[in-house]
């Protein structure tokens, strides 16, 4: 892997570089309806219809986990392990990830929940992995 990184840590970058894109996404919307005369109280409402509002959950949703995957990958890496399984699962994790993220920030009704909760449930079925990988597996 590019400069010793390990797969599952390029995946930790990837996501850390899209908790910033949608940070970023998220502070344009915040500027165009601030722009157009709405106001800052507006971003606090909950509202499945407003862009802003799905972006600030898809966000927040997205740093309450970030600390999970993270947590998994610098296990392993000051463990010094590392194998396809892992960087399978690391992968897996940072698809399903962003692809809730993107679900979320969709708009629509209708299945759009269980579909994001489908990808949630493959992230926790890869940190899982993860452990039990790291736990019962040799060094």
């Amino acid at each position: 892997m590019a400069h010793g990184l390990s797969v599952p840590l390029v995946c930790l970058l990837v996501l850390i570089i899209w908790i910033v894109a949608l940070v970023l996404a998220l502070t344009v919307v915040r500027l165009r309806h601030l722009r157009r005369g709405g106001s800052v109280r507006d971003f606090g409402v909950p509202d499945d219809r407003r862009l802003v509002w799905r972006l600030f959950r898809a966000h927040a949703n997205a740093v309450e986990n970030l600390p999970l995957f993270a947590g998994v990958v610098l296990v392993a890496a000051l463990a010094g392990r590392s194998g396809t399984l892992l960087d399978a699962l690391a992968v897996v994790y940072l698809c399903a990830r962003i692809a809730q993220s993107i679900v979320h920030v969709s708009p629509g009704a209708g299945l759009r929940f269980n579909v994001r909760f489908g990808f949630f449930a493959v992230q926790l079925a890869c940190l899982v992995g993860f452990v039990v990988a790291l736990a019962w597996s040799p060094a």
